[in-house]
């Protein structure tokens, strides 16, 4: 893997991917060291991913602490020392079922945590009529609606990854859904992309979550 290292693509995602980990910490959407990121690594490693590894305070987060895993989630010999996050399989599942999705991101908000419990025998959720909705790959007008699917939560990584690709999305384009009591994952292109697409869905459930409380 040293050609990887040495190749200047490889190492500026390294650092869009650090700086874009302490933007989202200082939003105060990854809480006592949760969360994680990834992206897929460029050709010929696009079947490996780099990902944060686990444990770590995302306000002190550095890229030592970026590691690389292969497709089953285990780290390469390079980065044994390191601890994936236990959540890498929802990444790699991503990454194996949509060839086009080059980065996934992680966020534990107070509104996608609230919404994803508050919703969870739904299995999700409208979000309808709301301009910030064009922030998504595919949609060009606030007239749409697009549902945010809720999964249950489960300690067992691997059977959940199992059952959110067997998930036939209700609206397209399907970029992100929450985990019941957890938090949001959302993807793009690349790690701009996956960016945008997270913020779409931040900003619009903590709309979500103020209209809620205005009308209740």
């Amino acid at each position: 893997m040293e050609a990887l290292q040495t190749n200047p693509i490889y190492r500026e995602s390294r650092q869009n991917l650090v700086a874009l980990i302490h933007q989202i910490h200082a939003k105060g959407w990854s809480p006592a060291t949760s969360t994680n990121y990834s992206f897929r690594n460029p050709e010929p490693y696009q079947h490996t991913y780099t990902i944060s590894s686990s444990g770590v305070d995302k306000s002190a987060f550095t890229d030592n602490h970026l590691m690389v895993v292969d497709s089953t989630g285990s780290p390469i010999p390079e980065y044994e020392y390191l601890r994936p996050s236990a959540e890498t399989l929802l990444h790699t599942q991503l990454y194996a079922q949509f060839p086009e999705v080059g980065a996934v991101l992680h966020t534990h908000s107070l509104a996608g945590t609230v919404l994803s419990q508050h919703y969870r025998f739904d299995r999700g959720f409208w979000l309808e009529d709301w301009e910030v909705l064009k922030g998504l790959r595919g949609i060009e007008t606030h007239q749409t609606k697009v549902w945010l699917p809720v999964f249950q939560n489960s300690q067992d990584i691997l059977q959940l990854s199992h059952k959110i690709a067997q998930y036939q999305p209700q609206t397209k384009p399907f970029w992100g859904y929450l985990l019941a009591g957890h938090g949001l994952y959302a993807w793009g292109k690349n790690l701009a992309e996956a960016k945008r697409h997270l913020e779409t869905f931040e900003f619009l459930m903590a709309c979500k979550l103020a209209l809620m409380q205005i009308e209740k």
